[in-house]
């Protein structure tokens, strides 16, 4: 089991890289890491928490207005997964395997379901689980 506490606390400041400003997929320069934003949502970092703190950095970041609000459904998300609630405070960024696209990424951990249907938050971890494993040849 991993702890937030372990994903590496970066003090520099994230070089935009791509030129799309879609929250989904911005890339940044953290150093020489290229690596993808992950925007402040359960979904998202439970990306993070999967991917663990060998592909995942944080930054120091300001509050939003609505902090409070934010954190209860990215917390609730995370719980519901079995995942401890997240630190505020960060932004998160998960390292992009050479050659791979955000696109790459968000389509390597989706859940293969029907529109509209219920979607069970534990396939969800799944997907990501497999979807992971194969992007860093983990599998």
């Amino acid at each position: 089991m991993t702890d937030w506490n372990l994903f590496l606390v970066v003090d520099a400041e994230p070089v935009e890289v791509s030129r799309e400003r879609s929250p989904d997929t911005r890339v940044v320069l953290i150093g020489s890491r290229r690596m993808l934003a992950l925007p402040d949502n359960g979904y998202q970092l439970l990306l993070a928490w999967v991917a663990g703190p060998r592909r995942v950095v944080r930054t120091p970041a300001p509050m939003h207005a609505d902090q409070d609000i934010i954190d209860v459904f990215v917390n609730s998300y995370l719980t519901d997964v079995g995942v401890p609630p997240r630190p505020r405070g960060f932004a998160w960024y998960l390292d992009l395997p050479v050659g791979v696209a955000p696109s790459d990424v968000w389509g390597a951990v989706a859940v293969d379901v029907e529109h509209g249907a219920t979607v069970d938050l534990h396939q969800v971890r799944e997907a990501m689980e497999r979807g992971v494993a194969a992007l860093y040849n983990t599998a």
